[in-house]
Formats: C-alpha cells, sequence, structure tokens
C-alpha cells in the first residue's frame, strides 16, 4: 500500500538525438529524432551568425523518480552549435527509491565547436538524481559547457534536503582523457557543510573550455570574478588545451553574470 504522497508515477525515457553539419559555411540540423518529454526548436541564426542555435525543451515540468533523459548530440566537421536548454532541469522527490537519470553523449568531429549554455540541476527535498556526461571530441574541436548545481528549491528555503546528487563529467580526445569530475553529493549521511565538500556555500557553478590554441591569461581571468564574503571562483588549467572555472557561491545572479561575462570575453578573443 502506498502512502498518500507516494503516488505511483509512470517512468518517462525522454529522448534528442541531434545531428549537424557545415553546409556552404552555415551549420544546419540534418537530422533530428525526439522522444517525449524532451524536444528542440528549430535552429536559429543569431546576429546573422553562421552558427545554429537551438533551444532544447523538456515539456514534463521535472523529472520524477525513475525518469531517464538522454541526449545525443553530434558535430560534423566544421559544424557550429550553440545548445541552450530553457529551463533548469527540476528533480522531483524519488519515494520509490530510484533515481532521476540524464545522460548526455556528444561527438565533436574536427573544426567543429559547441556551447552548452546553461545547464541548471534543481534537486528538490528527496530527490535522487544522477548524471551522466560524456564528450568525445577530435583534437581540433572545442566546447564550452556550463551548469550550476542548486542546494533545492531556494524560495523554499531547502538547503541540501534531497537525498542523492550523483554527476559525472568526462571530456575524451581518442583514448587520451582531458577532463574527469565526479560529484557525489549524499546529504543524509555526508556533512556537507565540512572542509572540502560545500563547507558555507549554497551553489555550485562550473565552466569548462576546451580546445585547440586556447591559451588564457589566468590571472587577467581571475581579476574579472568576485571573490568575497559568501563567493568565491578560481581558475584551473587543464593538462590538455582547456580550463576549468569554478564558483562556490551563495549567490546565484552573481555566477550567472561571471559566466556570461567570460563567455563574451573569451568569444571576442
Amino acid at each position: 500500500m502506498l502512502a498518500a504522497n507516494q503516488v505511483e508515477h509512470p517512468q518517462r525515457n525522454g529522448k534528442l538525438d541531434m545531428h549537424f553539419a557545415s553546409k556552404q559555411g552555415k551549420t544546419v540540423m540534418t537530422d533530428l529524432y525526439h522522444q517525449p518529454p524532451l524536444k528542440a526548436s528549430r535552429a536559429l541564426y543569431l546576429d546573422d551568425s553562421h552558427r545554429a542555435t537551438v533551444y532544447l525543451m523538456e515539456s514534463s515540468g521535472g523529472m520524477v523518480a525513475g525518469d531517464r533523459n538522454t541526449f545525443g548530440v553530434y558535430l560534423e566537421k566544421g559544424a557550429q552549435v550553440r545548445l541552450h536548454p530553457q529551463s533548469a532541469t527540476k528533480i522531483y522527490p524519488s519515494f520509490n527509491k530510484q533515481p532521476s537519470q540524464q545522460v548526455v553523449n556528444i561527438h565533436l568531429e574536427e573544426g567543429s565547436s559547441l556551447e552548452w549554455k546553461r545547464e541548471e540541476v534543481i534537486p528538490f527535498t528527496d530527490a535522487r538524481f544522477h548524471s551522466d556526461i560524456s564528450i568525445d571530441m577530435d583534437r581540433t574541436a572545442s566546447v564550452w559547457w556550463e551548469e550550476i548545481l542548486y542546494p533545492g528549491r531556494d524560495k523554499r528555503g531547502e538547503s541540501f534536503e534531497f537525498q542523492e546528487c550523483h554527476t559525472k563529467f568526462q571530456v575524451w580526445s581518442g583514448e587520451d582523457c582531458l577532463a574527469y569530475d565526479a560529484v557525489r553529493l549524499n546529504p543524509s549521511h555526508q556533512q556537507i557543510a565540512a572542509l572540502g565538500v560545500m563547507e558555507t556555500y549554497q551553489y555550485v557553478g562550473s565552466v569548462w573550455v576546451i580546445g585547440p590554441n586556447i591559451n588564457f591569461d589566468e590571472e587577467l581571468i581571475q581579476s574579472e570574478l568576485r571573490q568575497t564574503k559568501g563567493h568565491q571562483s578560481s581558475v584551473t588549467k587543464l593538462h590538455e588545451r582547456g580550463y576549468l572555472i569554478r564558483w562556490l557561491s551563495n549567490h546565484l545572479p552573481v555566477i550567472k553574470q561571471e559566466m556570461d561575462t567570460l563567455s563574451e570575453w573569451i568569444n571576442g578573443q
């Protein structure tokens, strides 16, 4: 017998596959497959750019107990794409103990470029969420990935009341691992406020920028980022051709503003 607040939920398996190619100097979406609740807009060309901008949509309003969303993104040689999730990924309580899962597989061919603007995850009280993001890229391709992890629904005062949030981000070029970042937060049996975990901070923000000939002045980038009470950031150079910029903060608008500033600054280089 299910409790009153444990209504049985039919699991949803959303799927979105997108294929892009460069045709006569303009990037076009050559193939699209979507399975609800996931869907995508048509390719847009902002500011007369040859780059294709596509908005990603999730029509269900959130993921619940065992739901699974799978994304596949394939860029052919020279394709230039910006993907923009239209809203944050909301993770509802998992009363059946099953995690909601999100899987993203990206393949970038020679000279292609992908910008993913901004993946935001909000795990509600008692939510369970697993995320696996894998990028396979040619040595001449580039990627810009933004993400923010919330502590819960901040307007309701939730602060790390979810059951678990496990995320994995990895980038490969052939047999070479360019980046591997795994985060496991389990507030029910972990001291979230401990040194080396979240300490006094509520939000984690990350920007990964990886590609050929990426060589920024780390001190200059750091000077563009605020270091104030309740807001810290750092710039880390990866072993090969890339950087990780990460925030620990209590000020969500500041993270977003600095991500946008960095994007404009780096794209203008």
